[in-house]
């Protein structure tokens, strides 16, 4: 972590300090995190739904896994795998979704 040495202070109305804060929260930002990636210039990208999406992907995962365990103790001999890839597509589309701010669409 860098050294924070240096303080810098700004004078605010309650209605934008509010906002600032909300905007901090939504982000899963501090004030700090929020005003200095908001002043350098970076993309603050905030979404709900990320937890659903990160679950849904471990629950993916772990299905493979088990599956390669059946593969070494060669009690099964082929995995098709289309199962899996409409299932990642689907949790690719809903994160794009959340990212863009769109509805996701059902194919």
């Amino acid at each position: 972590m860098a050294n924070k040495s240096k303080r810098i202070d700004i004078r605010v109305s309650e209605k934008e300090l509010i906002q600032i804060d909300k905007q901090a929260a939504k982000a899963k930002m501090s004030r700090s995190e929020y005003l200095i990636a908001a002043a350098l210039g970076k993309e603050i990208t905030a979404f709900d739904g990320g937890k659903e999406i990160a679950f849904q992907l471990s629950k993916i995962g772990n299905n493979i896994n088990q599956y390669k365990i059946l593969v070494h103790q060669e009690k099964i001999k082929v995995v098709y795998f289309d199962k899996f890839i409409g299932e990642v597509q689907a949790v690719w589309q809903s994160l794009s979704s959340l990212i863009s701010g769109t509805k996701p669409t059902s194919e």
